[in-house]
């Protein structure tokens, strides 16, 4: 039984922090009722302050239209991220001239420094000081719980009067009231950067865990390049040097000299091979380690060499715009044209060999190899790991890999990949189809046939 886990859901405090965390959602759950409970109060404390005013008593004009601006400061708040300097300068003019509060004013500009610390928003700053004192000063001259804001954090008594607070008084709480804007916005600055750094170990720790992982690839590169060349170098080099020795005491046996002139030959080539194949194991993204690595353009060069072996070979070879293939693809392609005419020459001993090689960018790279089986071998075969790892490159590529024995004795694969334009210059052509029409390519062989190792 599968079960899966579901997610823990905030709950109680935490469905506030989330809802917070967001900022539509702190504006009108957090700043908004904050907005509203001080209009409401700072309108209350005004028309207490009226001669004449009577609890419970209908709302003055200036009074209505204070508390109706005020609801708009507070929604303005709505746009202090987009128009920060706007919304600063409409909420400090309305705490100026209206018996309103600064609480607006203050979160406007306590945003405001989250985005910027400069001369703007130090005179925007001085703008609030100014708002803040004004307000906290007209309310400092109410007496009672029920004329100013202040006196009623001093008591609850309805009855009870005190003198209007003293300059340093309302001078100390316009301090403190700039001072937690001014707080609250570094804190939030503050958790920004530290969010930001850490996003930026975080990245830096995976450019290093990557680089750790390539060190360790490319020691295991270079070990793996030194057991190779320890192991085949040294009998290359003694092939070569008997096979020189063969040729120099063949004598008057031209055949026996030829043969070991051609054994030497590719002695020394598998060398070369050897060490580029070396290099690009030690160095895989060296450009001159790539231009060492065979392409298509050397296929012609592998068809003779191979001839030149006594292997009868009738071939069609026909390569055009190899200039805008992709070297992936060309150096793929000469590899497993390469293995499969070794894979013939030691399978098939003495048996002609048919080779077609095409690549262009309306067909894409086709390669067919067929030759007879051997009168003894068995027509139910199982392919080895030369044909497994020629089928892993045509299909890591995006190809298709088919091998089949015939009714005629015929042993055929055939491979076909897709044309990829080299740096992508253009688009890569798909296989089975034509790049200008959706007409189906033609047919592979079948699928392969189970049986004896090839």
């Amino acid at each position: 039984m599968t079960t899966h886990a579901t997610p823990l859901r905030p709950q109680g405090i935490g469905v506030w922090r989330a809802r917070l965390a967001h900022v539509r959602k702190r504006t009108w759950f957090l700043y908004l009722p904050i907005c509203l409970i001080s209009t409401s109060l700072a309108v209350n404390s005004f028309e207490g302050r009226q001669p004449g005013y009577v609890a419970g008593g209908t709302m003055s004009d200036l009074g209505a239209i204070a508390f109706f601006i005020g609801i708009g400061a507070a929604v303005a708040l709505r746009w202090r991220r987009r128009f920060p300097e706007i919304v600063v300068l409409a909420t400090s003019a309305v705490a100026l001239v209206l018996p309103l509060d600064p609480v607006p004013a203050l979160i406007a500009f306590g945003s405001l420094l989250v985005r910027r610390l400069d001369r703007v928003a130090l005179g925007l700053g001085a703008l609030v000081t100014v708002a803040t004192f004004s307000s906290t000063w007209r309310d400092s001259r109410g007496t009672s719980m029920d004329t100013s804001f202040w006196q009623f954090l001093r008591t609850q008594d309805p009855s009870a009067r005190f003198e209007p607070l003293s300059v340093w008084v309302v001078l100390l709480i316009t301090a403190v009231l700039v001072c937690i804007a001014v707080g609250v916005a570094v804190l939030i600055r503050s958790r920004g950067s530290l969010a930001e750094a850490q996003s930026v170990v975080q990245e830096q720790r995976a450019v290093v865990d990557h680089l750790s992982d390539e060190v360790g690839r490319q020691a295991e590169r270079e070990r793996l390049a030194q057991e190779v060349h320890d192991a085949l170098g040294h009998r290359l080099s003694l092939l070569s040097l008997h096979a020189g020795a063969l040729e120099v005491n063949a004598g008057e046996d031209s055949r026996v000299a030829e043969s070991a002139a051609l054994v030497r030959a590719n002695a020394q080539q598998s060398m070369a091979d050897l060490r580029s194949l070396l290099a690009m194991l030690r160095q895989p993204d060296a450009p001159d380690v790539a231009a060492a690595v065979p392409t298509l353009r050397d296929v012609p060069a592998l068809i003779d060499e191979t001839v030149a072996t006594g292997v009868t070979i009738v071939s069609v070879v026909q390569l055009e715009g190899l200039a805008r293939l992709d070297e992936t693809t060309s150096r793929s392609a000469f590899r497993i044209t390469q293995e499969l005419l070794t894979n013939a020459r030691r399978h098939a001993p003495g048996i002609g060999v048919r080779v077609e090689v095409r690549a262009s960018p309306e067909m894409g790279v086709q390669i067919e190899v067929a030759n007879h089986l051997p009168p003894h071998a068995p027509v139910a075969f199982d392919p080895g790991s030369g044909l497994a790892g020629i089928r892993h490159r045509v299909l890591a590529l995006g190809g298709e890999f088919r091998c089949v024995v015939d009714d005629r004795r015929v042993f055929r694969v055939a491979s076909r990949m897709p044309w990829v334009w080299a740096a992508d210059i253009g688009a890569a052509w798909a296989p089975g189809q034509h790049p200008d029409q959706n007409a189906p390519g033609p047919n592979l062989p079948g699928p392969n046939i189970e049986g004896g190792t090839r």
